[in-house]
Parts: C-alpha cells; structure tokens; sequence
C-alpha cells in the first residue's frame, strides 16, 4: 500500500504541476459560470476519473482486508487533495512556482502516512 500510494502521489503531482498545464486550467475555472457544461464535462473527465479510479484500488484493499472499512470515494479525494495542497495549490494561484523534488516528496510522504495510519488494518 505505501509504495503503491507513494508512486501514484508522486505521479500525480508532477503531472500536475507541469508549469504548461496551470493555464488552461485557470481558463476552464474562469469560465465555469458562464459555461457550467464546460467545467462540469471538465471535471467528469479529470478529476472525478481519478477520483473513481483510486476508489476502485481503495475498495479492492478493503475486500482484501488490507484497509479498514470507509468511504473509499471520500477517502480517495482526500488523499488526492492532501497531496496537491501544499505543491499544487500555490501555483494553481501564482503564489509559487513549481515545488521541488524534495518538497514533494515530503508532502507524498506525510499523505501516505497520514492515509495509512487512519485506514490500514493492524496486523
């Protein structure tokens, strides 16, 4: 489970915080009101996806009796959420560039731990 989540948390943040993919999304954020189809289809086809796909694996760990029993769809969003808010988030509003190698390995691995200290089944 931890180098599963680990991996995917890296992947995840480096993907988004390429320096080329902030702006369009700012532009899809800004023009949601206007065009609530667009942020809408946006979000069913970015982060909802990720958001059941990881759902899937956390359901999958909890029939195995490796996670404990929860909300896998909350869970999953969390998870996601907490390793985009220290590295993502402040670029997504030009308070900072890119994060470092060593600063997004820091708040992956406080995810994780955080994760499996709350959901892993004692063994």
């Amino acid at each position: 489970m931890e180098a599963v989540l680990t991996r995917l948390g890296d992947a995840f943040v480096r993907f988004m915080c390429r320096t080329h993919g902030i702006s369009p999304l700012r532009t899809v954020i800004a023009i949601a009101d206007r065009m609530p189809e667009l942020g809408a289809k946006f979000y069913q086809s970015g982060p909802a996806r990720g958001i059941s796909t990881l759902k899937a694996y956390l359901e999958g760990q909890v029939a195995a009796g490796v996670l404990k029993p929860h909300d896998c769809e909350v869970v999953a969003a969390q998870f996601i959420d907490s390793c985009l808010s220290m590295t993502f988030k402040p670029m997504l509003f030009n308070a900072a560039g890119p994060p470092t190698d060593e600063q997004i390995s820091r708040v992956v691995r406080t995810a994780v731990r955080t994760f499996l200290s709350a959901y892993e089944q004692a063994s």
